[in-house]
């Protein structure tokens, strides 16, 4: 298969196939959420969108299963050739890092912000690393089990056997957390700086009103 009939977010989805056997668009979802927001997002839209289009590629079957009292349910299994094309896209080399942020576009055109306004997005994104920092350390405590999926609200068992844990889904949680460590270091630093350049600011201001000439 050739790269430009699938994106990244596909072969996120072969690689979940791949590991976890037949799932649910749901249960894909819940996977992006929980394992892979540390390097991609996917809107529920996205992954559907995706799993459509390997049903015509022929990379995934999916089956119809029967609910009480709810609509049947849509459970995708990878084929021979979704699992080729899982393996052929190992062996292409990545595309290089970009890295979109808002935050950071706002901190480079900091020269055009309103006092106070920079200081607080950078508060904001404080916050909310902190709290992904403390999400992924969670995380760590859940590394999955080939194979095994908790369905519905059960959680993974973290007093699995470490030989049992997938070694390259900790090899990326450690990513994360030293990502958002260095972010935060960076956030605190930024903030800092914001805050004493608006103080500089002031004050110069406040010199030039009190100067006579």
């Amino acid at each position: 298969m050739e790269r430009n009939e699938a994106y990244p977010i596909t072969y996120g989805i072969l690689g979940l196939l791949a590991f976890w056997g037949p799932l649910s668009g749901y249960d894909i979802k819940r996977l992006f959420d929980h394992m892979l927001a540390a390097m991609w997002g996917a809107a529920h839209s996205q992954i559907y969108k995706e799993l459509r289009r390997m049903e015509e590629l022929d990379w995934v079957d999916m089956k119809r299963e029967e609910q009480e009292a709810r609509p049947d349910r849509k459970v995708y299994s990878m084929t021979d050739k979704g699992r080729e094309a899982l393996s052929k896209w190992q062996a292409q080399p990545p595309d290089v890092f970009q890295m979109r942020d808002e935050l950071l576009l706002k901190v480079l055109f900091g020269t055009f912000a309103a006092q106070g306004d920079l200081a607080q997005n950078l508060r904001t994104g404080i916050t909310n690393h902190e709290m992904r920092l403390l999400t992924y350390r969670q995380s760590t405590q859940y590394i999955p089990v080939q194979g095994i999926f908790p369905h519905g609200d059960k959680r993974y068992n973290p007093y699995a056997a470490e030989s049992e844990e997938d070694p390259y889904f900790r090899l990326i949680t450690q990513f994360a957390i030293e990502f958002e460590k260095t972010y935060l270091k960076w956030l605190y630093e930024a903030l800092d700086f914001v805050e004493n350049r608006h103080e500089d600011v002031a004050l110069e201001e406040n010199g030039d009103e009190e100067d006579p000439s």
